[in-house]
């Protein structure tokens, strides 16, 4: 089922809000950052008056911090909680992904409203008031751009170019675009964006702390093999999801890269588009989530993109979430 602009409108006139508060999820990148951006422009058409907050929990990631001088959003640094009287997650399947907010959010006893892409975990699900999630969808950037076409949301060519980076960066660059992304695309790139301009934005060269953690990932990999297929598990202090990427890169079907820091692991999953069709593995739903629920935590995602945050060891999550990749795959 599409996510339901006449639920949303309902709930609005139902709950009445002044003050909503808008969570992306931590190192928020730019699919959260700027489909939060627009879902603002339209619960502002909806509902005008409302005052609505962003929070980037524990900051941008670093390519969110550079596109936002090309497509500015504002962001709360300091976000009245207390005051709002409804709450929205956007490209956030767990509250785990809220950082120091995570229990805030929980107890608020809020209405909560999840806009999203992602499989939604099963704790998010009861959480949540309202959900206008679309698992088809290529990003979140595309759910809240086809209910701003809907709601009639007059979008900006800056907004359009936003969307645009959210877009390219959710699908790796239109690898795993689909037709209607690419109708999205089109119809974005007639508010006047030349998809040129943004690819060239998206262009900038990777960090030297960023190209570290890579390297480090490549150098710290166990290679394994589940059939005909290569998995690395590897670790890393940071980055996690960009060393699993690069390790794809290196030519591995599947990566598994952890972290540990505060007390909080950290996973990401990945693995090339045909290790899912073939297998049938879903990393979200079939890995991510049950990990995530054996260790304290929470897990979720896509096919071939998931991640992890929870408690314990590192050594146990990382054998475990090969151990369940074996079982599946064997």
């Amino acid at each position: 089922m599409k996510p339901s602009l006449k639920r949303l409108r309902i709930l609005l006139r139902k709950v009445k809000p002044k003050h909503a508060v808008v969570f992306c999820h931590h190192n928020a990148d730019p699919d959260a950052v700027f489909s939060a951006n627009l879902l603002v422009k339209l619960v502002r058409k909806l509902k005008p008056g409302i005052r609505c907050e962003i929070v980037a929990v524990e900051g941008l990631s670093s390519l969110s911090k550079l596109l936002i001088e090309k497509a500015p959003v504002k962001l709360a640094e300091a976000p009245k909680l207390e005051k709002a009287n409804l709450l929205f997650l956007v490209d956030t399947s767990t509250v785990e992904q809220l950082g120091e907010w995570k229990t805030k959010v929980k107890s608020s006893g809020k209405p909560l409203i999840v806009v999203d892409h992602h499989t939604v975990h099963p704790e998010t699900l009861r959480l949540a008031s309202l959900l206008l999630v679309d698992p088809e969808a290529s990003s979140a950037c595309e759910v809240v751009y086809r209910l701003c076409k809907r709601a009639g949301v007059r979008i900006s060519r800056r907004e359009a170019l936003g969307l645009m980076f959210g877009i390219i960066h959710e699908t790796r660059g239109l690898r795993y675009a689909s037709a209607e992304t690419f109708k999205a695309l089109a119809e974005l790139a007639g508010l006047g964006v030349k998809p040129a301009e943004a690819f060239r934005a998206m262009s900038e060269p990777l960090s030297r702390s960023e190209r570290i953690a890579r390297i480090k990932a490549a150098g710290r990999a166990e290679i394994h093999e589940l059939g005909e297929w290569l998995a690395a598990v590897s670790h890393v202090g940071s980055y996690q999801a960009s060393a699993a990427r690069a390790l794809l890169a290196l030519g591995f079907d599947l990566a598994i890269v952890g972290g540990e820091a505060e007390g909080e692991i950290r996973v990401s999953l990945r693995s090339v588009p045909q290790f899912c069709e073939e297998t049938g593995v879903h990393l979200g739903r079939d890995v991510a989530m049950k990990v995530g629920s054996l260790f304290e935590g929470m897990g979720g995602g896509h096919a071939s993109s998931a991640g992890i945050n929870c408690k314990g060891k590192l050594e146990e999550v990382l054998t475990e979430c090969l151990r369940l990749l074996k079982k599946l795959v064997l």
